[in-house]
């Protein structure tokens, strides 16, 4: 950068310069023979153009220092947002994520529970078919030998005592006015 203002200071130095020179031989030759005092008022303007010169390069170097602070400010709070964007993130992410674990193990033990329970019905059904045939069997066994005159009564009665179904007969109660007594007209 300091190289590139040297450079625009040299150009400007070596263009007025040219001028001065070139201004140097026709004032010289309008004036008739006073080049001392064009060539020291030449050289006045070109110290004063070389001085307002640095001023301006010296409010330009301000300026892009004032914008280089500004940039670097900019950054830093850049990056702290982008930090605090990302802490936040991460940790919603964490938040998810355990919930999401939490949710995952009581959605198993869930599952593992309503497994076992299919299990223990398909067992208790299985269990009530066998359960089922058997009397199915029974009921025509018994309807075989009911309806055969067979007069081996106590068989029978062995095979009623032996089968574990209990039929009971009960009356209703006489307590029960609704079951033991007809509806009456009242």
């Amino acid at each position: 950068y300091q190289r590139r203002v040297h450079g625009i200071q040299l150009y400007f130095l070596m263009d007025a310069m040219s001028k001065s020179q070139t201004g140097f031989g026709n004032t010289a030759g309008s004036l008739g023979g006073l080049p001392s005092a064009s060539l020291k008022g030449k050289l006045a303007k070109l110290e004063e153009d070389i001085k307002n010169i640095c001023n301006e390069i010296n409010l330009h170097k301000k300026e892009v220092e004032d914008l280089k602070t500004e940039k670097a400010a900019l950054e830093q709070i850049l990056q702290m947002k982008t930090q605090d964007v990302k802490k936040t993130i991460t940790t919603e992410i964490s938040r998810v994520e355990e919930e999401m674990k939490k949710n995952f193990a009581q959605q198993k033990a869930e599952n593992a529970r309503l497994q076992q329970q299919i299990m223990q019905l398909k067992a208790e059904k299985t269990e009530l078919q066998q359960q089922l045939l058997a009397l199915q069997r029974r009921i025509s066994e018994l309807e075989t030998m009911v309806g055969s005159e067979d007069i081996h009564q106590p068989n029978i009665l062995s095979l009623l005592l032996s089968t574990s179904i209990c039929l009971l007969y009960t009356s209703p109660s006489p307590r029960d006015a609704t079951l033991s007594r007809m509806p009456s007209s009242a």
